[in-house]
């Protein structure tokens, strides 16, 4: 009996450190989408030092191990809604520059509650300067990004977790893309 309730108290602790259930979060008043329940709003400092950009993120969140994230952030944009497809042959050179090595999952053009968006799934790895004596090992991210057109703004939203959480939290990371709506 006492190694019966260790063993559950083992499976349910550890089980607390993956996704959990989806609750609806209201991003904007347009902007719709479910995030586990342990998410959170994002600090400024923390959001300065994961996403440096002129431009704050419209919204940004964090799990409570602070190791997976979402964040949506807008710019003005010149390409209508029927232009999607064609922002696949410019982001997807752009993903490929950012970073040292690039491993497609998926992309596509989908459409998700009513609106199209541009999306691109993948593992990605910085690796260290080759010059550099003391090489640091590569830097590995798994990443869901989803681009939209909406009045003259694109909109992006990225899922992104370390690698090596991947098989624990894909699932779930397309189950939060999956529900986000704009309206």
């Amino acid at each position: 009996m006492k190694y019966l309730f260790l063993s559950l108290t083992l499976v349910f602790g550890l089980s607390s450190f993956g996704p959990g259930r989806l609750k609806p979060i209201k991003i904007t008043k347009n902007i719709t989408t479910s995030l586990p329940a342990d998410f959170g709003v994002m600090p400024d400092e923390l959001i300065a030092s994961r996403y440096p950009a002129q431009r704050k993120p419209i919204a940004a969140y964090t799990g409570a191990n602070g190791l997976v994230d979402l964040v949506v952030t807008e710019k003005p944009s010149t390409f209508a809604k029927k232009d999607i497809p064609l922002l696949q042959k410019f982001y997807k050179p752009a993903i490929l520059s950012m970073y040292s090595e690039v491993q497609f999952i998926r992309e596509e053009v989908t459409t998700l509650n009513g609106h199209e968006f541009l999306v691109f799934e993948f593992v990605s790895s910085v690796k260290d300067d080759d010059k550099k004596k003391n090489k640091l090992a590569p830097i590995q991210k798994y990443t869901i990004v989803q681009y939209a057109i909406e009045n003259d703004k694109l909109l992006i939203f990225t899922f992104n977790c370390p690698a090596n959480l991947k098989p624990e939290w894909q699932a779930t990371a397309n189950k939060i893309m999956r529900s986000i709506k704009i309206s």
